[in-house]
């Protein structure tokens, strides 16, 4: 016989507005319910004036999935037994279904990548204000990744109980990013933090990306198109560790599932490459022309034959002067600026493959997927 439940679970949802990656636990969540038995949700951001405070007359929630717990909502929910999805740290004596938390390793792995890729040898990090576990963590995984593959680090550890005026400025800031040895790629805890850094940079006079460039992390879209320049961000499996946080609350909820510590990871997807680190570390202003107009053309079919006609010197010529300058020839830099295009495509739209494909120059679908078969090892599909 089938098991007919008297009403929807109620669970209450305390993420903050400001952060990306909760709105993106927050869809994730949104796509669970649609898909699977749905919710009923008191979802609070942390909006102005919005009421937090709960109270054992108004208790009714048969699930919770939060950021940071009040100490009264911690009382109720141990008294009631209420199942709960946490993110990141948890606080003594809780005992959630499960642990949203990011896996900074790869995260790091990616910006260094992304970076030595680009030609840096000088590399910073810069965390959240506040010095929050989380961000302490990705600086120490980022430093980490560097010297494993023989490089330093400098973090910058200002901004901290005070130290940043009412405008958001942090005037330490400016005079630790001038003093770094140029040029540096700085890795930035989240896209939101990256904005001030961008500002700093402007109002000291440094040029982004030529001396630093900056590379955030969530992909907040919006956020990374509209600033000058528009920023690279490290785009994540947030949403997706949201949709399986809320299948294990959902089986807790049922009676499925004992309470336990089940850790769910959100981690690096692909960098969405913008003109923050849009830096290029040839020496030879050929090269460095003949990768704009690769940028620029990148949706168009085009040879090594048509950019030498472009740039106006012989095949070999072009071909013998960007291997020495950058390592490789530049039909393989064609195909490199179109699997990035692509990647980016993937991990950041829900374009189809035969529109990106298009896109990024490539004959068709079927042409992309052996291209990134052949060079990566992994299909399209991997990157969404």
């Amino acid at each position: 016989m089938a098991y007919i439940i008297d009403r929807s679970p109620h669970v209450v949802i305390l993420l903050s507005r400001t952060h990306v990656s909760h709105t993106q636990i927050l869809r994730g969540i949104l796509r669970h319910s649609q898909r699977n038995r749905p919710w009923t949700m008191d979802v609070r951001m942390g909006r102005e004036g919005e009421p937090t405070a709960f109270d054992a007359a108004s208790w009714h929630f048969d699930g919770i999935v939060a950021n940071r717990l009040p100490p009264d909502m911690v009382r109720l929910a141990r008294r009631h037994r209420t199942p709960m999805v946490l993110l990141n740290d948890i606080g003594p004596g809780m005992s959630p279904v499960a642990r949203i938390d990011c896996d900074n390793e790869s995260v790091a792995k990616m910006a260094v990548s992304h970076f030595l890729e680009r030609g840096f040898e000088n590399f910073a990090y810069i965390g959240g204000q506040g010095r929050q576990p989380w961000s302490v963590a990705r600086g120490e995984a980022f430093s980490a990744e560097l010297a494993r593959r023989g490089f330093g680090c400098s973090i910058y550890e200002g901004a901290v109980g005070g130290s940043i005026s009412d405008s958001g400025e942090d005037p330490e800031l400016g005079e630790w990013l001038l003093r770094l040895r140029k040029p540096v790629g700085v890795f930035v805890a989240y896209d939101f933090r990256a904005l001030g850094v961008l500002g700093t940079c402007a109002r000291a006079g440094i040029a982004v990306p030529e001396e630093v460039a900056v590379l955030g992390v969530d992909n907040d879209d919006v956020l990374c198109e509209t600033m000058t320049p528009t920023l690279s961000s490290i785009a994540m499996t947030t949403e997706e560790a949201g949709y399986r946080a809320a299948g294990a609350l959902d089986a807790a909820m049922a009676g499925r599932q004992h309470v336990g510590g089940q850790r769910i990871l959100y981690a690096a997807k692909a960098v969405v490459a913008r003109r923050s680190t849009a830096h290029d570390s040839a020496g030879d202003a050929l090269v460095r022309r003949c990768r704009e107009i690769i940028e620029a053309n990148i949706s168009e079919h085009f040879g090594v034959a048509d950019l030498a006609r472009g740039l106006n010197v012989s095949r070999r010529t072009l071909e013998t002067r960007f291997r020495a300058a950058a390592g490789r020839s530049p039909g393989e830099e064609i195909i490199a600026q179109r699997l990035g295009r692509a990647k980016a495509l993937l991990a950041q739209t829900s374009l189809s493959q035969a529109r990106i494909a298009r896109a990024c120059g490539f004959t068709d679908a079927s042409h992309m997927n052996v291209v990134f078969r052949r060079r990566l090892g992994r299909v399209p599909s991997a990157f969404r």
